[in-house]
């Protein structure tokens, strides 16, 4: 009864929170629920990576928790602007065709992985972890500002125009529903 109990699908934020947290390595053992991705307060963006434990040392499995975890923060972060993107589009794009549409959002795709595979500027470790089984976990992460910050470079860079890129909008009106997008997206 107990374990059904934990199955509803009715619980609060605030039930979900209370859960204990346990490291996926070492599973009966307790963990910081940030582990379990639960991002502490003045984090806005963040991801948990993890290393093995390794021969090599921590210094190495410092590094690789760190890569793991930028390279899911970067996932995170295209999925969340491309979601904003779409948002903006829909809010912007009243009279088009679809294949306009799908060239806008297409265009839009591609700059967000251009900038984010660059790099998400002043993302930082903000704590590390051992387990109990010996592996490593980082938590890197964004404050608002910095947040908002790498939101803004992917719009301008999406807005300078990139010729190869913006040659796939080959009439007017699809350039100034991008530039309206674009223009929306600003003021998010």
């Amino acid at each position: 009864m107990v374990a059904l109990a934990g199955c509803q699908s009715n619980d609060t934020v605030q039930d979900v929170e209370q859960l204990d947290c346990f490291y996926p390595d070492a599973a009966t053992m307790s963990a910081p629920r940030w582990v379990c991705d639960v991002m502490p307060h003045g984090i806005e963006i963040g991801a948990v990576g993890y290393a093995k434990k390794s021969v090599a040392g921590l210094s190495i499995m410092r590094d690789i928790a760190t890569n793991d975890a930028r390279a899911r923060l970067a996932q995170q972060f295209e999925s969340n602007v491309n979601t904003l993107f779409k948002q903006a589009t829909q809010a912007s794009i009243i009279s088009t065709t679809d294949r306009v549409s799908e060239d806008v959002n297409e265009y839009f795709e591609s700059v967000t992985k251009n900038v984010t595979s660059r790099t998400l500027s002043n993302s930082r470790v903000i704590v590390t972890q051992r387990s109990p089984g010996g592996g490593l976990y980082t938590l890197v992460g964004m404050d608002k500002a910095t947040y908002d910050d790498n939101i803004a470079k992917v719009v301008a860079a999406a807005g300078k125009k990139d010729p190869a890129l913006w040659n796939k909008f080959n009439n007017n009106k699809a350039a100034e529903e991008l530039d309206a997008v674009l223009s929306s997206l600003q003021k998010l």
